[in-house]
């Protein structure tokens, strides 16, 4: 499973992004014309270790790379799982435990979160599994360190409001710390990181750098809303309007920056 920003890249133009990539499309379902910025992440290196930090959006890769690296067979996880549907069925079919089925929200915006508030012990299969299927549909934002301690992921349980009046949730370091991952280096890794978030700029990396930071901004131009408007809420309405526009992305890799541009559809 690749990234959503990796899959745009590959794929610009999706053919009926609602049905054929809501892993994608979710990620777009909130914004009309303009500006916007997207998730940022930056990784470093040092003789031994490996370090990513995130913004939200970006936590299932990083999630993805943990548990590919980790040998336990077993993890302790903690978190949340969000939803904007019920997604006890998807939990079911996984095979995970009721420790993972959400609860409905109050209120007028209905969502559905699945707080693991002590650690659970899971079969590290299915969290793997959670991190590809369940990728269209829910946020995952678990935490969990290996056994011998030299993995260790943080994921913060409640995603950054989109409008927070704090300045440091869209300064660039603030955003940084929604997700943190550290990581044993090896030469098979970093390849893996840079192909992960950086597929575009590989040309650009030198055989040296210390750190890159990749950010990305969509400029929404046009709204394809759906033909058949009729029995549709609001939310379907929102939820089935595709956007066009450019997907704009800068690699700073120690302080030189490079850009990348793409228009697409989603």
């Amino acid at each position: 499973m690749e990234h959503y920003l990796t899959k745009i890249l590959d794929n610009p133009m999706i053919k009926n992004p609602v049905k054929g990539a809501p892993d994608v499309h979710k990620h777009f379902t909130r914004y009309s014309k303009g500006l916007f910025s997207g998730p940022v992440v930056k990784f470093s290196q040092t003789k031994e270790k490996i370090t990513i930090w995130c913004s939200h959006e970006y936590e299932d890769a990083v999630l993805r790379i943990a548990i590919d690296l980790i040998p336990d067979e077993i993890l302790n996880v903690t978190g949340a799982i969000l939803g904007g549907m019920d997604f006890a069925p998807l939990i079911k079919d996984i095979g995970l435990g009721k420790d993972f089925y959400p609860v409905k929200s109050k209120g007028k915006t209905v969502n559905y979160t699945a707080a693991l508030k002590t650690q659970v012990s899971v079969d590290k299969k299915l969290i793997q599994t959670l991190s590809v299927r369940g990728t269209p549909y829910v946020y995952s934002l678990l935490s969990f360190t290996s056994e011998d301690k030299k993995i260790i992921l943080n994921i913060k349980k409640k995603p950054p409001r989109p409008n927070s009046k704090n300045p440091e949730d869209s300064a660039l370091g603030g955003k940084l710390k929604f997700c943190v991952l550290k990581i044993p280096k090896t030469p098979e890794t970093l390849k893996k990181i840079i192909n992960t978030f950086a597929k575009d700029f590989v040309d650009e990396v030198p055989v040296k750098w210390k750190s890159i930071i990749i950010q990305n901004t969509y400029e929404i131009t046009n709204l394809i809303f759906p033909e058949k408007k009729e029995g549709l809420s609001s939310r379907k309405f929102r939820i089935n309007t595709l956007r066009e526009g450019k997907l704009n992305r800068i690699a700073t890799i120690d302080s030189i920056d490079h850009s990348n541009s793409v228009e697409f559809k989603v």
